[in-house]
């Protein structure tokens, strides 16, 4: 189990990135009216949320061969909570346009969908930084 621990840190920063990026490319696609970018920005997050999947599994199966300090606990927490809370985001965001999005409405809740990931997808990095850098879990 230790194994998924350390594997990890290692595999996240890829869905991280595809969220990250297709947010903003989405977000910047559809308010500059560039379909071209909101189409690439839009397959980034779902290929994000794809890629998300069996990561949060690894992390999951990794974190019960931890031994975490008192004080690193509210960061595992954070992170969990942060994960799940975009992990959701994203998948209403991919949902809500797959079926509605013809409308009007829509647009506007997707963007604010797209922002809130973005945001929760950063907050949830913030936590699994301060366990890796502060706390030194899953380092050799």
């Amino acid at each position: 189990m230790i194994f998924f621990a350390k594997i990890h840190p290692l595999l996240v920063h890829f869905p991280v990135g595809l969220w990250v990026t297709g947010s903003l490319f989405e977000i910047y696609g559809r308010l500059r009216n560039e379909p071209a970018v909101a189409a690439a920005g839009g397959f980034n997050v779902r290929l994000g949320l794809a890629c998300a999947l069996p990561v949060i599994a690894v992390g999951l199966l990794g974190v019960g061969a931890l031994d975490f300090k008192a004080e690193a606990k509210p960061f595992l927490s954070g992170h969990i909570q942060y994960v799940l809370l975009t992990t959701f985001i994203f998948l209403s965001a991919v949902l809500l346009w797959k079926k509605f999005n013809r409308f009007a409405w829509v647009r506007g809740a997707y963007l604010l969908l797209l922002f809130a990931g973005l945001l929760s997808v950063l907050t949830a990095g913030y936590y699994g930084g301060e366990m890796v850098h502060r706390f030194g879990i899953a380092v050799s």
